[in-house]
């Protein structure tokens, strides 16, 4: 039987806690190399950081990121790029992205304003080659309104000119006078009488043309400026001719079986429509 002194007890309990302690230094030791805490020098900024999964590799990360395998190292302390492990948190070396600034729309409508209303139906509706212009030329239908009564038919007289067109409305005694050069309209009253001047017999217009005479000849002889606006008629003029005519809020329409549709805006400008 043996027996064991004193002080052998006392290096068996060293020796036992020794082998303790080199057990927890094998153990520990590892987790302290590899568990390092990325970016721990502070000189790398991370634009991202990235968790560790299974089956990935270091190359594999840094490619989705764009950056270098060993830049990833250097800020995480990575000395073997084959040892990484699920779960571990990488810094991803880089500037972070900034937002862009949103663009602005290209176009969006305008706040209602006060003096906006809802849009109101003409109590009265163009028809047949006055409605056809006005149902398909919004401008045209922007700009004169809605008609301000039907459309009536009158007997007129017609002469074409150098720089112009006048027919005459023997119903109203009313002439409407077109510039075609100036592009620009006016009426005058026909005032002409029996036992008035029909023209002047002084002169003489060149080969081609005419001088005008009756109710169309006092106002380009009379009106100021009139004849060198319009220059010399041509010959002869139309005695008899359909025209239609209806008025608008601004402005009026005239067909003429010749000129077709002459839109007259209350401005003195006017649109042909043959």
């Amino acid at each position: 039987m043996f027996c064991v002194s004193q002080g052998g007890n006392l290096i068996m309990k060293r020796l036992l806690l020794l082998l303790i302690a080199a057990l927890l230094a094998l153990t520990l030791v590892p987790l302290a190399t590899t568990q390092a805490a990325p970016n721990q020098s502070g000189k790398c900024t991370c634009k991202a950081y990235y968790k560790v999964k299974r089956g990935d590799y270091l190359s594999h990360i840094a490619a989705r990121y764009g950056v270098s395998t060993r830049s990833i190292q250097r800020c995480n302390h990575i000395k073997n790029r084959n040892k990484i492990y699920p779960g571990q948190v990488l810094c991803i070396p880089g500037k972070a992205a900034k937002p862009s600034a949103p663009k602005p729309p290209s176009y969006y409508p305008p706040p209602p304003q006060p003096g906006d209303g809802p849009a109101t139906a003409c109590s009265i509706t163009p028809i047949l080659g006055f409605g056809n212009i006005w149902f398909s030329h919004q401008d045209v239908r922007d700009k004169i309104g809605c008609p301000t009564a039907p459309e009536q038919g009158f007997n007129a007289v017609e002469q074409r000119f150098y720089r112009g067109y006048v027919v005459n409305n023997l119903n109203s005694k009313k002439m409407y006078i077109v510039f075609t050069g100036a592009g620009q309209w006016t009426t005058y009253l026909d005032t002409w009488e029996e036992g008035d001047v029909v023209s002047n017999p002084t002169l003489r217009p060149p080969v081609g043309w005419c001088q005008p005479e009756y109710g169309i000849g006092k106002m380009w002889r009379n009106e100021d400026n009139y004849s060198q606006r319009l220059g010399w008629a041509s010959c002869p003029p139309n005695p008899s001719v359909t025209a239609t005519w209806q008025p608008f809020e601004h402005g009026e329409m005239i067909w003429t079986a010749t000129q077709g549709v002459f839109v007259l805006y209350d401005s003195n400008t006017y649109r042909q429509f043959k």
